[in-house]
């Protein structure tokens, strides 16, 4: 009996050292892959800033 105690109590451990460092990869994938679209929605709306700011300045009746 106390051997079964024993045993759950390590197994127990071992799960929720287990699920942490788990949890802490699955944190760190969805972080990187979030981060990569966050980058590209914000390369995409700075080439439509450029874009829009390029035919404003030259469609500008100042611009000659």
């Amino acid at each position: 009996m106390i051997g079964l105690l024993i045993a759950l109590v390590i197994g127990l451990w071992l799960l929720k050292v287990f699920f942490k460092i788990g949890f802490k990869l699955i944190g760190l994938v969805f972080m990187v892959f979030i981060g990569l679209f966050l980058i590209r929605v914000a390369l995409w709306l700075g080439a439509a800033v450029l874009v829009i700011g390029g035919l404003l300045f030259f469609a500008s009746p100042f611009s000659n």
